[in-house]
């Protein structure tokens, strides 16, 4: 799953990316586009309490290079209605220590007073899910009195290694619910797609008077994703700063707020996220 950092301590990313109770084996890796010749965050020889790792094997790791692996603490899903396909796909992440903002690391903005882009603004979505390659060949006909030429499109698909992007269209909500034939909840964000399997959990962006806002973070889509029939979801995350994300950001200095009062129990998570995954005729394993 991608993730965005809006601290430097709290990371946002999609609720299905924790299906599991326990977060010993999450890792949040920051600092680098690159994740081809990096070694994984999730071990536990290799787990890095938020110090400095490079974008090289292990053995040739710069004691000062950009890349950050840092433990995860704490994490906090919304109190769910609809779990299923509509959930309120978010969860902040605390993580254990706070890290160095660098030119590398760097937290977005988040919404202010609920300020969404407009439907012609140009927007993007940001992450390592599958991209692909279309090639399309030309299949001459062989009879001589036939001047028709079949075309067969082949369709590549591959895990990239480095970060992609890629520019949508949102769509309004009349659209949205017309091509799903149902409701869609106020939280829920439709672009047109451009989105791939392991793109989940990462931003939704977009550009004003030169800094970058957070809109919404990836949920699902289609699963033909270089021809989608249907919208892409994302969260919308001006529903959540007042809700979910500041109250959680500010638990430690807050007594009067329990966890419980804004997040989900781990056992309601679980088998949200596990119904979600049905919704979607996919399994959590």
């Amino acid at each position: 799953c991608g993730g965005v950092l809006i601290s430097d301590q709290f990371v946002l990313t999609a609720a299905h990316c924790f299906p599991n109770e326990s977060t010993s084996f999450i890792s949040v890796r920051m600092g680098s586009i690159n994740i081809s010749n990096s070694t994984d965050c999730s071990g536990e020889t290799t787990r890095l309490h938020t110090s400095q790792r490079s974008d090289e094997p292990e053995g040739n790791a710069a004691p000062n290079g950009p890349v950050v692996c840092a433990e995860v603490e704490d994490i906090c899903v919304p109190l769910q209605e609809h779990c299923s396909f509509f959930m309120e796909d978010i969860a902040i992440v605390k993580l254990k220590r706070p890290v160095n903002i660098t030119n590398h690391i760097q937290p977005i903005s988040l919404p202010e007073n609920c300020d969404e882009p407009s439907l012609i603004a140009a927007t993007y979505i940001a992450g390592w899910g599958l991209a692909y390659d279309i090639d399309i060949i030309d299949n001459e006909a062989f009879e001589d009195d036939d001047d028709t030429a079949d075309k067969e499109v082949n369709v590549i698909t591959f895990s990239p290694s480095t970060l992609c992007q890629r520019n949508i269209t949102l769509i309004n909500k009349t659209a949205c619910q017309n091509q799903f034939s149902t409701n869609v909840p106020h939280y829920i964000l439709c672009s047109t797609g451009g989105s791939c399997s392991g793109d989940s959990g990462g931003p939704l962006v977009y550009e004003s008077n030169g800094a970058w806002f957070l809109v919404g973070i990836h949920s699902g889509g289609d699963k033909n994703c270089s021809w989608p029939e249907a919208p892409g979801l994302h969260i919308k995350v001006s529903y959540f700063v007042s809700k979910l994300i500041m109250p959680f950001m500010g638990l430690s200095n807050n007594s009067q707020t329990k966890k419980t009062d804004i997040c989900a129990t781990d056992k309601d998570r679980i088998q949200c996220v596990t119904k979600l995954y049905g919704a979607y005729s996919g399994s959590v394993e």
